[in-house]
């Protein structure tokens, strides 16, 4: 089975996802800030905001929400190709798999990959802490601790392993002092999925699993 193949059919339907959607975002934000209809006639208001103030917010957050979509069902994408891996490619097996995943899927299946295909993992031409941070940006998506917002700010735990976080805006974390113990430890950095930052992550993935492959099906 070609596993890489099949993994990417899934990042194009990521990219295809998310350029579907995105721009019904823009377009009402657009909208407002052109005052076009549906939202050329706002109702009578005495309290200063700009009308339609929360539609406008709510296509920040939906951009949001829609990117987070977009990095889970990569990192769903990655655990499926290495599941795939371990009974139907290169055929392994995990002792105790709850113990071998307490800390997460990729680090065990990197280290049995690199045991049976004799891999030398500084060769590998993929980020591999981009894509660590593709799985806990995922999972700090899916165990949200805030029901007041949308957003979703990184936690110290991964501030700690990466200070300049690959999901992030780069004038936040300009801003944010790194000081432990401050009270920025209190106000982390948020959790920002951007079109450039997505699709370097995809690019990431599918360099992972090129160069897999090219060891998996070696002559």
């Amino acid at each position: 089975m070609d596993a890489g193949y099949f993994l990417k059919k899934r990042t194009n339907f990521i990219r295809f996802y998310y350029n579907t959607a995105i721009p019904a975002f823009v377009e009402v934000r657009r909208c407002i800030e052109d005052e076009l209809p549906p939202y050329d006639d706002p109702p009578w208001s005495n309290d200063g905001e700009p009308a339609y103030l929360d539609e406008w917010m709510d296509t920040a957050a939906a951009e949001q929400v829609q990117g987070l979509a977009c990095v889970s069902l990569l990192s769903d994408s990655l655990k499926l190709y290495f599941l795939t891996l371990q009974e139907r490619v290169v055929r392994f097996r995990f002792q105790n798999e709850r113990t071998a995943f307490k800390n997460g899927f990729l680090a065990p299946n990197l280290q049995v990959l690199g045991e049976i295909l004799e891999l030398d993992w500084a060769e590998c031409p993929a980020d591999l802490g981009i894509i660590e941070q593709i799985i806990l940006a995922r999972n700090r998506g899916q165990h949200r601790t805030d029901l007041t917002s949308l957003e979703v700010v990184h936690d110290g735990k991964t501030l700690k392993k990466y200070p300049a976080p690959f999901f992030a805006s780069e004038s936040e974390l300009k801003d944010w002092p790194r000081e432990e113990g401050s009270l920025s430890w209190f106000l982390m950095p948020r959790l920002k999925v951007s079109k450039e930052n997505l699709f370097e992550a995809l690019e990431q993935v599918e360099a992972l699993v090129d160069w897999l492959d090219s060891k998996i099906y070696a002559p």
